[in-house]
C-alpha cells in the first residue's frame, strides 16, 4: 500500500511539473495512462484512486500555469448546462446519500475538470496531433494484448491475477477479451472511439505516414472490438463512421457499402470455419431481450418520480454507497445511460443532458466548413461522429459510468472545440463572412487562401510574438 500510494504521488508530481509548463501536457499525459488502468488488477505498482489524484494534480498547476497570448480559444457553448445539471446533481446526491454523496457525484462528475482545463487552456494544432496518435497508438497496443487474451485462454489469465466473472467472461462459446482495461465494455467502447477519430483523421491527410500506419492496423482495432463481444461498440462504430461519411467525406459512404459486403462474407467464412453457434454469439438478441423487459417494468416509475430517485441509486453508483447485496432489494443495474438519468435525475435532468450533447454536437458540426486545416476538420468530424456514437452505445450500457469513457466523453469536444478567434466569431455570429465563400464545396484557390490567411492572422497577430502553435 504505501509502495502503491509513493507511486501515485510520483505520477502526480510528474504531471504537476508538465502542467505547470503547459496544461496541455498534463492532458496529453492523462490520455495516454487511462486506457492502461486496468493493469492494476494484475500489475499493482500504484493505488487505484491515482487517476483521480492526477487530474486535481493537473487543475491545481494550471493556477501556477503561465497564460500565452490568446490566439486560440474553445467554442464550449456546452458547458452553460452544467451549471444547472451539476449542482442539480449535488442536491439530488446529498438528499438521497447524505457523507455518502461522493461517490455518485465523482463517477457522474468528477471528469468534467478534465474537460475544463483542456478549455481554460486551449489545445493547438500540435497538442491535436498529439493528441490523436495517443488514441491510435494506445488503441493498438490495448488491443493486441486483448488479441493475445484469446490465445492465452481464461485459465491462463485467472493465474495471472483475473477474477472470473469479474474481469473473466464469456459469450456463448467464446472468450470476451477485455485487453488493458477491467472488463470487456470499456475495452470494446474504448476501439470503437479509436476506430471512429482515427478514421475521420487518417482520411483528412491521407498522404500522411500516421494515416497509413493507422489503415494497416485498422483490423487489428477491428478485431479486438469485435472479440470484445461489446454489441453496443458495433451499432456505435457503425453509426460513426457513416457520420464520418455524411459530415466529411461522402465517397467514404461507397466504401463502407464495399465493406459491408466483405464482411457479410467474412461471416459467412467464419460460420463454415467455426460453425454458426460462434457468428451467432455475435448477433444474439438475448441480451437485448432482458434488458428491454426490465426497462418495460421501470418505466412506470418515471412517470411517477418526475425529478427522479435520487443521482447514484442505480448503476455502479448504487454499488458504492451500500454496506452489500440485500436478496430482498437488489441494487437495480438499467444497462443504460438513458435509462439510468431518468430514474435517478427524472425529465428535467435528462433534458439538461439532451441540452448538453445538442451543444457539443452543434457547434462543432458548424465549425466544419470554417475550418480550413485537414488535422482539425478531421477531428472536429471524428468528435461529432464518436459523440452521437457514443449517445448510441448509452442506449445499451450506463455509458458514463464506465471509466475512462467517461473522461473521454468530456474531453473529446473540449479538444476539438480549440479553435481561432475568427472561427469563434464567425460561429457566435460577430464576424459574418459572405456565405458562399464558406459553404460552398468548390472553393476557388483564391478564396481558400483568403480564408486560410485571415485565420493565420487571428493566431499570430504579431510578427515579433511567441506563436503558441509551436510551443
Amino acid at each position: 500500500m504505501i509502495a502503491g500510494i509513493t507511486v501515485a504521488l510520483a505520477i502526480c508530481v510528474v504531471l504537476f511539473g508538465l502542467s505547470v509548463r503547459r496544461p496541455q501536457w498534463g492532458v496529453l499525459a492523462m490520455t495516454a495512462l487511462m486506457p492502461f488502468h486496468g493493469l492494476l488488477l494484475i500489475y499493482p505498482v500504484t493505488v487505484s484512486f491515482w487517476k483521480e489524484a492526477a487530474v486535481l494534480a493537473i487543475l491545481v498547476a494550471c493556477l501556477f500555469a503561465r497564460r500565452m497570448p490568446r490566439t486560440r480559444t474553445v467554442v464550449a457553448p456546452w458547458l452553460l448546462p452544467l451549471i444547472v445539471l451539476v449542482p442539480l446533481g449535488v442536491i439530488s446526491a446529498l438528499i438521497v446519500h447524505g457523507a455518502d454523496a461522493f461517490f455518485p457525484l465523482k463517477i457522474a462528475f468528477f471528469y468534467i475538470l478534465l474537460a475544463v482545463v483542456a478549455v481554460m487552456f486551449p489545445f493547438t494544432r500540435r497538442d491535436k496531433d498529439v493528441f490523436v496518435s495517443i488514441l491510435i497508438v494506445t488503441g493498438v497496443l490495448s488491443s493486441l494484448y486483448g488479441i493475445w487474451q484469446q490465445f492465452a485462454g481464461p485459465f491462463a489469465l485467472a493465474d495471472m491475477g483475473y477474477e472470473w466473472n469479474e474481469h473473466i467472461r464469456s459469450a456463448g462459446p467464446l472468450l470476451r477479451s477485455f485487453g488493458t482495461f477491467n472488463q470487456p465494455f470499456p475495452f470494446g467502447l474504448f476501439l470503437m472511439l479509436v476506430i471512429i477519430v482515427g478514421t475521420a483523421t487518417a482520411l483528412a491527410e491521407p498522404h500522411r505516414l500516421r494515416s497509413r500506419l493507422f489503415l494497416l492496423a485498422f483490423p487489428v482495432l477491428g478485431l479486438g472490438m469485435v472479440l470484445s463481444v461489446v454489441r453496443a461498440s458495433y451499432v456505435g462504430v457503425v453509426v460513426g463512421l457513416i457520420l464520418i461519411g455524411v459530415l466529411l467525406y461522402r465517397r467514404f459512404l461507397g466504401w463502407l457499402g464495399v465493406a459491408a459486403a466483405g464482411g457479410v462474407l467474412a461471416l459467412a467464412a467464419t460460420a463454415a470455419v467455426f460453425g454458426s453457434a460462434v457468428v451467432s454469439t455475435f448477433f444474439s438478441s438475448s441480451s437485448l431481450e432482458d434488458r428491454g423487459g426490465h426497462w418495460t417494468t421501470n418505466v412506470p416509475l418515471i412517470l411517477t418520480q418526475p425529478f427522479g430517485q435520487g443521482l447514484g441509486t442505480t448503476g455502479s453508483s448504487a454499488a458504492k454507497v451500500s454496506d452489500g447485496w440485500d436478496p430482498a432489494a437488489p441494487l437495480y443495474q438499467p444497462d443504460s445511460n438513458i435509462i439510468k438519468i431518468l430514474l435517478e435525475l427524472g425529465p428535467l435532468g435528462f433534458a439538461l443532458y439532451v441540452a448538453v450533447v445538442l451543444l457539443m454536437v452543434i457547434p462543432l458540426t458548424r465549425m466544419i466548413p470554417l475550418t480550413t486545416d485537414p488535422l482539425e476538420r478531421g477531428l472536429l468530424g471524428g468528435v461529432v461522429a464518436a459523440t452521437l456514437a457514443a449517445c448510441v452505445a448509452a442506449l445499451f450500457s450506463t455509458y458514463l459510468e464506465i471509466f475512462p469513457m467517461d473522461a473521454y466523453f468530456w474531453l473529446f469536444p473540449a479538444v476539438a472545440g480549440s479553435t481561432s478567434l475568427t472561427v469563434r466569431n464567425q460561429i457566435s455570429g460577430r464576424l459574418r463572412l459572405p456565405r458562399p465563400a464558406i459553404l460552398s464545396t468548390h472553393r476557388t484557390r483564391s478564396t481558400t487562401a483568403a480564408i486560410r490567411s485571415r485565420n493565420a492572422a487571428s493566431e499570430n497577430p504579431s510578427a515579433n510574438r511567441v506563436n503558441s502553435e509551436t510551443e
